[in-house]
């Protein structure tokens, strides 16, 4: 919209102009949301959604928020093939007005990743749901995982809030269900490993790393389940002083 108008603009385009500007501000702005941290793998996401499938949208909706529920769009797709859930014909899923939303376009085709919440399928923009033209590798993992051919595995990152912080050869420990694992962090804050299916957490007796209770985890350090085949992600943040472990929040 221009910001400013010729000598020659009539003072009718001036008024419908301010008219409009008015108008548009006075529209309810998207809520402002977040994603859990950090980025999760598609052999991760795979085992916290509900339903995990590729679709062509046949029908768009919109509605708006009613009471104390989130207005959005509903979509309609024809199901082309399912990973996760049952298998249907057709699934409507919903994706609500905020950051997060993640909207389609009517005739294209997407792979979703789907949850069920406030008795609806809800899509967003947070985990690797993308047009099926984009989605190739995804794919890719999904059938290999389906194959029971991906190896099972943790993976995790430091994070500072100071950027010169030194996040090498830091040692993280994870307690699992048969075994206690001590690994390394590599010049990036980075570690890695193999380990069986079960129940795991990180163990912060030493201090050298926490977790917040502001920010939203796919992963709870406190304690998370791993599945043949998955890759678990988590985010743990250097400690420059020594602090306790905090509880934090994970997506289910």
């Amino acid at each position: 919209m221009p910001t400013r108008f010729s000598h020659h603009s009539s003072w009718f385009h001036a008024a419908f102009l301010t008219i409009a500007v008015c108008i548009f501000c006075a529209l309810p702005a998207p809520v402002a949301a977040y994603c859990p941290l950090p980025d999760i793998r598609v052999n991760g996401e795979f085992f916290k959604a509900s339903i995990v499938f590729t679709g062509k949208v046949v029908s768009a909706r919109n509605v708006p928020d009613k009471g104390e529920q989130e207005g959005g769009w509903f979509y309609r797709l024809r199901v082309m093939d399912t990973f996760r859930g049952p298998s249907l014909h057709e699934i409507t899923v919903f994706t609500g007005d905020d950051s997060n939303r993640f909207p389609l376009v009517f005739g294209q085709e997407y792979l979703l990743f789907a949850y069920r919440g406030d008795g609806r399928l809800v899509i967003d923009c947070c985990g690797n749901s993308a047009p099926l033209s984009e989605a190739g590798d995804s794919l890719q993992i999904l059938r290999a995982l389906l194959d029971h051919k991906l190896p099972t595995e943790v993976e995790g990152y430091l994070f500072a809030e100071n950027k010169a912080a030194d996040l090498s050869h830091v040692t993280v420990t994870i307690h699992g269900t048969f075994q206690t694992y001590t690994v390394t962090t590599d010049k990036e804050g980075r570690f890695r490993f193999q380990a069986p299916p079960g129940k795991y957490q990180v163990d912060f007796a030493a201090r050298k790393y926490f977790v917040t209770d502001t920010d939203k985890f796919w992963y709870n350090p406190h304690g998370f389940v791993l599945h043949s085949g998955e890759c678990a992600s988590l985010e743990l943040f250097y400690a420059t002083e020594s602090v306790p472990p905090i509880p934090v929040t994970h997506r289910e």
